[in-house]
C-alpha cells in the first residue's frame, strides 16, 4: 500500500519593527494555526523597542520558531526576501506584525492552492483593537482568481498577509525590487508562471492604526506624502518615473513566445509612458480604452467610471 504524500512544510515569514504593541497577539494567533508541520521565521529590522524581547519569549517556548535580528536596516521589501530566503518551507506565507490570523487559515489555503503558483484569502477590516468594521477588503476591491499579468500591471491589490506562495513562485520572483512592493511583484510573478487563486474566505483580522505602513485598502505609503509645492513637485516626478521603470520593468518579465500579446501591449504602454507629447497621449488613452477590462480588473467601478479613468490617461500617466 503506498503511504500518502506527507503534508508541506509551510514557512510563515513575519517581519518586525517596532511592533510590541500588537506583536503578541499575531503570534498567539500563528501557534493558534492548525495546520502542521509549520515553521515561524521572525526577521526583526532593528526594533528599538521591546519587539525582540517578545520574539525571543515566544522562540523559547516553541521549538518551531527562529529569530533573526538584522544588523542593518534593510526596509520592508528587503526584510520578507531576507525572511523567505532563510526558510525551508516547500510554501511560504507572508506575515506582518500587527494583523491576526483565524486558526485555519493556513490549513485552508495549503487545501485550496492545489498547482498555482500563488493562493491569497479575503480579510476583515478592523480598527486597532481588532473589533470588526462590518466590511471585508473585497466590499472595496474585485477580488477574483487571476491568470493575465495585465491584470496587475497598472493597479494590485493584493496584501502580503493575505498571500500562500510557492517556493518556486518566490525563485523565480528574487531578487525583490525595491521600485514595486513585494507583494505585487510576486502577484505579477505569479500570473506567469502558473497563475493565482482566490479563495473568498475572510481569514485574517486586518488591523488599521496610525502607524501602518499603508493606509486603508489602496492607500499610499504614509512615508511618502512631501510637505509644501517643492515637495510636491519632487514626490509627483518620482511618481511618474516609477511607474515608468515599473512598466518597462514587467514588459521585461513576460517571455515572447507564451506571453506575446501582453508584452505587446506592455510594449506599447511603455512608450506611451516616455513623456506627454500629444501623440504619446493618444496613444496611453487608446491602449486603456482597449484594454480597460483587464487594466481596471482590480477596481469596482462602474463602466461610466472606468470610461472616465481612460480619459484622464490622456494627461497622466498610472
Amino acid at each position: 500500500m503506498n503511504k500518502p504524500d506527507p503534508a508541506p512544510l509551510v514557512s510563515v515569514i513575519l517581519t518586525t519593527y517596532n511592533g510590541e504593541r500588537f506583536l503578541a497577539a499575531q503570534l498567539d494567533s500563528l501557534f493558534q494555526q492548525t495546520y502542521r508541520p509549520i515553521e515561524i521565521l521572525a526577521i526583526d529590522d532593528g526594533s528599538r523597542d521591546r519587539t525582540v524581547s517578545i520574539l525571543h519569549e515566544y522562540a523559547s517556548r516553541h521549538p518551531n520558531m527562529k529569530v533573526y535580528v538584522n544588523e542593518t536596516n534593510l526596509g520592508f521589501i528587503k526584510n520578507f526576501e531576507k525572511g523567505c530566503s532563510l526558510s525551508s518551507g516547500e510554501l511560504l506565507s507572508l506575515c506582518d506584525q500587527d494583523d491576526y490570523w483565524l486558526p485555519d487559515k493556513v490549513e485552508k489555503m495549503v487545501a485550496a492552492i492545489g498547482d498555482h503558483a500563488m493562493i491569497f484569502c479575503d480579510s476583515k477590516l478592523c480598527d486597532q483593537d481588532l473589533r470588526e468594521q462590518g466590511r471585508n477588503i473585497s466590499d472595496i476591491v474585485n477580488f477574483s482568481s487571476f491568470d493575465n499579468c495585465l491584470q496587475l500591471c497598472i493597479f494590485c491589490r493584493m496584501y502580503g498577509h493575505a498571500l500562500l506562495i510557492t517556493r518556486s513562485l518566490f525563485e523565480r520572483a528574487r531578487p525583490f525590487l525595491d521600485i514595486i512592493p513585494h507583494d505585487w511583484w510576486l502577484s505579477y510573478t505569479a500570473t506567469l508562471h502558473g497563475g493565482i487563486r482566490y479563495l473568498p474566505e475572510a481569514l485574517v483580522l486586518y488591523r488599521q492604526h496610525a502607524a501602518n505602513v499603508y493606509g486603508i485598502v489602496g492607500g499610499k505609503s504614509k512615508n511618502s506624502a512631501g510637505k509644501g509645492p517643492e515637495n510636491k513637485r519632487q514626490q509627483t516626478a518620482r511618481e511618474l518615473d516609477t511607474a515608468r521603470k515599473r512598466i518597462r520593468i514587467f514588459h521585461d518579465a513576460c517571455r515572447p513566445q507564451e506571453h506575446a500579446k501582453e508584452k505587446k501591449v506592455l510594449a506599447g504602454l511603455e512608450r506611451s509612458y516616455r513623456d506627454f507629447s500629444p501623440l504619446n497621449d493618444f496613444r496611453r488613452m487608446g491602449l486603456f480604452f482597449r484594454n480597460y477590462r483587464l487594466f481596471l480588473t482590480v477596481k469596482k467601478y462602474s463602466l461610466v467610471r472606468k470610461y472616465l479613468f481612460c480619459l484622464k490617461m490622456f494627461v497622466k500617466i498610472k
